[in-house]
């Protein structure tokens, strides 16, 4: 006897998972056919006793108007070969239990390996801002949390993440706004002292911290002597000290003879001119002379429009901005059509802000264009200041999340919105 069956005369319109299926119905742990021998089908059994039995309910059994033939296989290669197919699916299976065991344990180092029970379920708290910045501290940190994040994405058919995306950036600056907020002191209305005209208040030198006065030495009152000792009394002289004469006066030089100079002056020069000066037209009438010619300044040429990407690379982190003295008790202000920039270099053109600003307009047409103004003040207080008009307050409120803080002309540009028209302007 043993333990291997070769079954025959199965039906040809059964595949081969069909059989496999039958026969493990059976009793059989594993089923398969060779190429030597064909219309053969083995199939191996715990014990011989199990082997029997199937034997039994298997041998002339109908199938499909065939009957079955069942027999004991004695081949020494196909025992030997399900034997160590045995051995390996059974290692396999071991590998596989003991990873689950340990995926599944509750404590591996109290050796507590029992899964945890069915109707437990993990119920995690809901996704907010915190939970976001501390996931994407970890992703920075872990790199097979990033590997796997990405796997899950993949997985789940999940837009690419590889390529910038405008949507993102903008629900990531909508959404994290109130944490950065918080830490940033923002105050409602710009105090009277911190007025658009004072843009250049970080080049002015600090206050001299007071002189603390130090506390006089008081001496102890001596007692009055009578005068017939005073009158007695010779004082010590006074020390002269020897002052030098250069130290008192300056150095004259002596003044050098005053070369004369003569003008030689021709006869001709002196004798009154005979000639009349020409007449035009009427009698008394002179030739008017022409005007100056004033020459006219070419306009600057106009720079070329900046990129979003140098836009973010030449812009300052929310972090460096803390440190700055001009963007403390920053506040963007009232959201309107006109944006207000200081802290501008002093050689920064209207061509300059110009090439930041034309972006957000050159998609507009003519007509929605014309409410597109740059205006950079050159002259007294007011310089480096500018003020940037837009279409619409949407653009507006665009053009001051992206460009607050770039860096122009080695300054960074400090953007808010404009004051409103009823409040004391400068323009």
């Amino acid at each position: 006897m043993s333990k291997v069956l070769i079954i025959r005369h199965l039906p040809n319109s059964l595949s081969f998972q069909d059989k496999q299926q039958l026969l493990k119905h059976f009793g059989a742990e594993k089923v398969w056919e060779t190429a030597a021998k064909r219309n053969y089908t083995f199939a191996s059994f715990a014990s011989i006793e199990k082997a029997k039995a199937s034997l039994i309910r298997l041998h002339q059994l109908e199938i499909s108007k065939r009957r079955l033939v069942v027999e004991y296989s004695f081949d020494k290669e196909l025992i030997i070969d399900n034997k160590e197919e045995s051995e390996k699916s059974s290692k396999a299976t071991h590998h596989v239990k003991e990873f689950l065991r340990v995926l599944n344990a509750w404590n591996p180092s109290l050796n507590f390996y029992q899964p945890p029970p069915v109707h437990l379920k993990y119920k995690y708290p809901e996704l907010t801002t915190k939970v976001a910045m501390n996931i994407i501290h970890a992703l920075f940190k872990t790199k097979s949390f990033y590997v796997q994040t990405v796997h899950l994405m993949n997985k789940m058919c999940l837009d690419v993440p590889f390529c910038e995306n405008e949507e993102s950036i903008k629900f990531f600056k909508e959404t994290f706004r109130e944490v950065f907020a918080d830490e940033i002191a923002v105050t409602k209305e710009l105090s009277d002292q911190e007025s658009e005209i004072s843009s250049e208040e970080s080049e002015q030198p600090k206050q001299q911290a007071p002189t603390v006065t130090k506390r006089k030495h008081t001496l102890p009152k001596t007692r009055k002597r009578p005068a017939a000792v005073l009158s007695t009394a010779t004082l010590p002289k006074a020390k002269k000290s020897h002052i030098d004469q250069k130290e008192v006066f300056e150095n004259v030089t002596p003044v050098a003879e005053v070369k004369k100079i003569s003008v030689n002056v021709p006869q001709d020069a002196l004798q009154k001119q005979t000639e009349e000066p020409e007449v035009v037209g009427e009698l008394g009438k002179f030739e008017k002379e022409a005007p100056p010619v004033i020459e006219e300044k070419a306009p600057e040429p106009e720079q070329p429009t900046i990129t979003k990407r140098e836009l973010l690379k030449n812009r300052i982190s929310y972090s460096d901005m803390k440190i700055l003295p001009v963007f403390k008790n920053y506040h963007p202000g009232q959201p309107s059509m006109r944006l207000y920039i200081k802290n501008l270099a002093k050689t920064v053109t209207e061509q300059d802000v110009k090439s930041i600003y034309k972006r957000y307009v050159k998609n507009l047409s003519e007509d929605e264009e014309i409410g597109f103004d740059v205006r950079v003040m050159q002259e007294g207080r007011m310089k480096g200041q500018a003020f940037v008009t837009f279409p619409s307050v949407s653009l507006a409120e665009t053009a001051l999340h992206e460009t607050n803080g770039y860096m122009l002309k080695d300054r960074p540009m400090v953007v808010q919105f404009a004051r409103a028209a009823n409040k004391k302007s400068f323009e």
